[in-house]
Formats: structure tokens, sequence, C-alpha cells
């Protein structure tokens, strides 16, 4: 239930400015790379890894845009996917297990022109908040964190344009409690990356 009541209020986010004059749709595909950080440390210095986090992943997503205020302003709905898996971090070394833990993210951003580069590129700030469903081995684990970015897009042809994205995210643990050993401390889970799309006017 908590799950439904989320993904309907970023919708509803979406949705409010849907009447507003003036406003432009776009669509968009977005290729990105993110690593993670955070998320469970030992705090008993055992003979387990150090640390437990999601792994570094490449990611697909789709992004649904509504400009407004002449291109000043606008609000979007992105959905992405990937397959992070579970990485143990040891001395100098990492090791990832890619049979589970697959990433679903849905973030509802708005955004704002802060500046241009050239005569026609923009400079974006973005804001808002990110469900994310990670299914842990049999479990699926959902939760809400703060996303940022800042996107700088161009014009490429006619109506596409395109994006680079410098985005980071910061939200409570990914674990719960009982999916690692007792000695395991829950820590925020953060996660920066890049996003490069192009997009569609229609």
């Amino acid at each position: 239930m908590r799950r439904l009541i989320v993904v309907a209020a970023l919708a509803a986010l979406v949705a409010l400015p849907v009447q507003a004059a003036g406003g432009q749709w776009s669509v968009g595909l977005e290729l990105g790379a993110a690593r993670f950080g955070g998320s469970a440390h030992d705090t008993s210095n055992g003979s387990g890894p150090p640390r437990w986090r999601p792994g570094d992943v490449p990611t697909i997503g789709l992004r649904v845009e509504r400009g407004l205020g002449g291109g000043r302003f606008g609000v979007a709905l992105r959905g992405s996917y990937g397959k992070p898996g579970l990485s143990a971090i040891g001395q100098g070394l990492i090791v990832t297990d890619k049979s589970s833990g697959q990433l679903i993210e849905l973030a509802t951003l708005v955004a704002v022109r802060v500046g241009g580069i050239g005569p026609s590129g923009a400079v974006r700030a973005e804001i808002g908040p990110a469900l994310h469903l990670w299914k842990f081995g049999d479990d699926m684990h959902s939760g809400v964190g703060a996303l940022g970015a800042l996107a700088y897009e161009w014009p490429v042809a006619g109506r596409l344009s395109g994006a680079i994205r410098l985005e980071g995210l910061l939200s409570k643990s990914w674990f719960e409690e009982g999916d690692l050993p007792p000695e395991y401390d829950l820590r925020l889970t953060w996660r920066y990356g890049v996003t490069l799309g192009l997009r569609y006017r229609l």
C-alpha cells in the first residue's frame, strides 16, 4: 500500500501543471552510469567484508517532460532500470554478485533554467523525490530518496535535443534489518552518476 501511495503522489506532481498555458511536452531516452556508496558497514572488525552496497551499474531510462514558463521551468517523470547486483568491499578489492539486485527507479523532478552556454545551450538544476524498487534475493525492497541533478541541454536537429546530467541521490540504507549479520551497521545509501540522453519535442 505504501508503495502505491508513493507512486500516486509522484504521478500527481507531474499531472498538476498539465493545464498550464504555453507548456510543451517532450519524451526522451537516457543512458547512464551510477556508483553507490554507504549502505552497510561492519562494526566488529570480523572476518566478513568491511562494507556492503549495491554495485556500480549502467542504466537505461525513459523520461517524459513538460516545459513551462517559456522553457524556464519544467517538470519531468523518469523511469529507469539497471542491475547493480550486490558488492562486497574489502581492502582494495570489490567483488560484485550480478545474479541479483535488479533496480527499478521512478523519479519526479522539478527543473529550473539557471544559465546558458553559447547561443542555444541551457543549464538546468533539477530536484525531486525518487522511488526505488530493489530486488534483493527473493525480496523486493522499496524506499524514497532525494535526487538532485545539474544538466546541460543543447539542440541537435529539428525537434531533437541532447542532454548530459550529473546527478546524486541520498536515501536511507537499502538493506533492512535481518538482511545482513548483526555486526553490520545500516547507514545512508548515496549514489552519484552521469546520464546522456536524447529528447524529442512533441
